[in-house]
């Protein structure tokens, strides 16, 4: 990981170097074209939804579009691999989180924006990583991004399977709620995306 904070650190204002790191990630091989950006929309849908302040808007922004900041440090045999990872590579896969929250504590310090990032793989059910939180004791935010992500994961094509269609992905989010992610979460969402198509 602190490789990377030399070439990050020409400017000595933090946000710029942390928008300088989301640019790499958008480069980087392997993670999909706008997906960052994709997410962020998606969470501040689920934000809108369930009536977020404006000041825990702007720091779930900066979270949904970092969250995966430590895929960074994930090389890219494992981050493009085309077929399904294995076990040992999910292993290395699962360090992202922290790798991410390190990174961004690392130059910007901020806590609310590092928990996002570093729960954003927890579930609800206690069953997720890296710290095996469950319901509440999960940060709102790192919940709202849990299920933005996962559905924008679903409706992009991966190397070794096509798109969701939308219908598929709600679907698989309901099938997870309650267990994997945060049921208000999953119901906003689906009730925002329900009236996009409507309107």
């Amino acid at each position: 990981m602190r490789n990377l904070l030399p070439a990050a650190a020409a400017d000595g204002d933090p946000f710029v170097r942390i928008t300088s790191l989301a640019r790499q990630l958008e480069l980087k091989e392997g993670y999909p074209p706008d997906h960052a950006a994709a997410v962020v929309a998606n969470a501040r849908a689920i934000a809108q939804e369930l009536g977020l302040a404006e000041d825990m808007r702007l720091t779930l922004d900066l979270g949904a579009e970092l969250h995966d900041l430590g895929k960074l440090c994930i090389r890219d045999s494992v981050l493009a691999k085309p077929t399904a990872l294995t076990e040992a590579e999910w292993d290395v896969m699962r360090i992202h989180p922290e790798a991410g929250a390190w990174l961004f504590m690392s130059l910007v310090g901020s806590a609310d924006v590092a928990a996002i990032i570093r729960f954003h793989h927890e579930r609800w059910d206690g069953q997720g990583y890296p710290a095996g939180l469950a319901g509440e004791a999960i940060p709102l935010a790192a919940r709202i991004v849990a299920v933005a992500d996962a559905y924008q994961a679903m409706v992009e094509p991966r190397p070794y399977r096509r798109a969701f269609s939308r219908e598929v992905a709600l679907e698989q989010l309901h099938a997870g709620s309650g267990t994997q992610f945060d049921p208000l979460c999953v119901d906003a969402l689906s009730r925002a995306l329900h009236r996009d198509r409507a309107a």
